[in-house]
C-alpha cells in the first residue's frame, strides 16, 4: 500500500506540485523553499481520515492561511472558485479531495474549510466511473458497497470534514474503510516538544506503546515496549555508537515511567529533565524509527533539527535501515545529512526552490 504518489494544488507556497515518491525519498533546499508546506499539506491527508480536518487547518491558523496567496497563472481557469485539491496515487487506490472556503456571511465560523468533493476510484483506469468506489459532492455522497453496487449514502455529511471521519458502518463499504486505515497508519514527526514543561521531562503512567506518538510524549513506555520486544540489541547500538560510555534506561515509579541516564564521569544517574534537547529529539528519532510496528508511510520534517552535526552519520544509517520496513518521507536543509543517507540505500532525491513565491521543483535523482 505504499505511495506511488502525491499531488497538492492550492496549498500555501504550493500552487500545482506532483511529487513522485520511492520507498526512500528525500526533499531538500533552502530555507524557506516550502519544504515544510509539503509535508503539512500530505499530513492534512492522514488527519483528514482521522476526522480532524477542521482542527489540523484550524492548528494553521484556519482556511485563509492554507490556501495560495499568488496569483493566477497561465492556464488556470480563473473562473472556478478558489480550491485546495489533495491527491495521492497509491498501488491499488487514487484517492482525491478538494477544499473550498465557507460561504460569506452565512455563518460566524470563517475559517472552517468546507469539502467540495472528494473521491476514491481503483488505480489504473484513469478515474473513470466504472472504477469509482466514493463519489461526494458536497454533503452528498455514492458508495460503492459490499456488494459491488453503487449506493447513496445514507447520512448527510458535515462539509467540514472528510468522509473517512464519518463513515458509518465500515463494514458495508470494505475497500474505502481500507484505505482509511492506510491513511490513518501513516506517522508524521516533526519538532517534538522538549521544553521545560514537556511530557517527556516528567514521569508519565506506563503502558506498552508500540509506537511513538507524534509529540513524542510517551518516549519512555515506547522506549521500554521496544527494549521488551527484542530489539535491546539494535537500540543500544545504535545508542552507543550516537552516545559513547552513556546508557540509557527507563526508571519505573509507581506505574510512571522516566527516561534516565547514567553517563561515564557523572556520579549519579540523571533524569530526563535533565537532557539535551538534542538528546531528547534525537531518542525520539530512534524509537520512531525501530517501532516494532512499522506503519506504511512515514515522514520525518528536517529530522536534524537541534542535533550535533556528530549525530547525523547514525540518525543517517537509522533512515536508511528504517525505510527496508517503511517507505519513508525526509525533508531536510541538510545537504550533509541527504549525501550520508545515499552512501547506504537508494534515494529518490526532490530538490526544491521558490519561484516568485511559489515552491517548485528544481530537480529530481
Amino acid at each position: 500500500m505504499s505511495i506511488q504518489s502525491v499531488t497538492i494544488k492550492g496549498f500555501r507556497s504550493v500552487r500545482n506540485i506532483t511529487l513522485p515518491l520511492q520507498q526512500l525519498n528525500i526533499i531538500s533546499g533552502a530555507n524557506g523553499c516550502g519544504k515544510s508546506n509539503l509535508y503539512k499539506a500530505v499530513r492534512l491527508l492522514h488527519e483528514a481520515a482521522n476526522g480532524r480536518l477542521s482542527e489540523a487547518i484550524a492548528e494553521e491558523g484556519g482556511i485563509q492561511k492554507v490556501m495560495w496567496a499568488g496569483g493566477h497563472r497561465a492556464g488556470d481557469r480563473a473562473k472556478d472558485p478558489k480550491r485546495m485539491i489533495l491527491s495521492v496515487e497509491m498501488q491499488h487506490y487514487d484517492y482525491q479531495m478538494e477544499i473550498g472556503f465557507p460561504e460569506p456571511l452565512i455563518s460566524l465560523f470563517a475559517l472552517d474549510p468546507l469539502v467540495k468533493k472528494e473521491n476514491l476510484w481503483l488505480s489504473g483506469y484513469q478515474r473513470r466511473r466504472m472504477s469509482e468506489l466514493m463519489e461526494r459532492v458536497n454533503q452528498a455522497a455514492f458508495l460503492k458497497n459490499v456488494d459491488g453496487e453503487r449506493v447513496s449514502y445514507p447520512m448527510l455529511l458535515t462539509q467540514e470534514d472528510s468522509l473517512f471521519g464519518q463513515l458509518a458502518d465500515p463494514h458495508l463499504y470494505p475497500e474505502i474503510s481500507q484505505i482509511r486505515e492506510t491513511m490513518r497508519n501513516w506517522r508524521f514527526y516533526h519538532e517534538f516538544s522538549v521544553s521545560s514543561s514537556s511530557s517527556m521531562r516528567v514521569p508519565q503512567v506506563g503502558i506498552r506503546s508500540p509506537v511513538l506518538s507524534h509529540d513524542g510524549a510517551n518516549l519512555a513506555a515506547a522506549f521500554e515496549t521496544l527494549r521488551e520486544r527484542g530489539q535491546t540489541e539494535t537500540l543500544l547500538t545504535i545508542l552507543q555508537k550516537a552516545f559513547p560510555h552513556t546508557q540509557f534506561y527507563v526508571e519505573e515509579l509507581g506505574g510512571r515511567f522516566q527516561m534516565m541516564m547514567k553517563k561515564e564521569g557523572v556520579l549519579r544517574p540523571l533524569e530526563s529533565a535533565e537532557f539535551s534537547d538534542g538528546t531528547l529529539r534525537f531518542l525520539c528519532l530512534v524509537v520512531a524509527l525501530l517501532s516494532p510496528r512499522p506503519p506504511y508511510f512515514m515522514a520525518l520534517n528536517e529530522p536534524e533539527n537541534s542535533l550535533h552535526p556528530d549525530l547525523l552519520p547514525t540518525l543517517a544509517m537509522l533512515i536508511a535501515e528504517a525505510s527496508q520496513y517503511t517507505q519513508i518521507l525526509v525533508t531536510t536543509h541538510s545537504p550533509d545529512l541527504a549525501k550520508m543517507i545515499q552512501t547506504y540505500r537508494e534515494v529518490n532525491h526532490i530538490q526544491l526552490d521558490q519561484k516568485q513565491g511559489e515552491t517548485v521543483i528544481v530537480a529530481i535523482s
